[in-house]
């Protein structure tokens, strides 16, 4: 079991830092161009703070030091993706609302894991 929840963390992990480079450190503004248009003024300091935030997830979930942590970083990885649910609905970007809960069942699954299967 615990290999399994390795590979979530790792999945999430990798995803969650593609996220970071795809929304904070070289946003596509074609792709950018719907959210900026729904969020106006607001839409920069938005993606910088997802950005940071789904870095420091990111990180959490693998370094060793954090491996305390675990559960709550898996929480706040499944909260994260809620949120990033509504936007993406706010948005209209309809596969992006798939991937999302996607993403948000399996940190889900991995924070149940944690919490529930193997308490701190």
């Amino acid at each position: 079991m615990n290999t399994l929840f390795w590979a979530l963390q790792i999945i999430l992990a990798i995803k969650l830092l593609t996220v970071t480079f795809n929304h904070g450190l070289h946003p596509d503004p074609v792709k950018m161009q719907r959210g900026r248009d729904r969020f106006g003024a607001a839409a920069k300091p938005l993606l910088t703070t997802i950005s940071l935030l789904t870095l420091l997830t990111g990180l959490g979930l693998v370094l060793p030091i954090a491996n305390g942590f675990l559960p709550w970083t898996a929480s706040a990885t499944a909260l994260m993706m809620l949120v990033a649910t509504g936007f993406h609905l706010r948005c209209r970007e309809e596969p992006k609302v798939w991937v999302s809960l996607i993403l948000f069942a399996l940190a889900a699954i991995l924070a149940y894991g944690k919490w529930g299967m193997s308490p701190v």
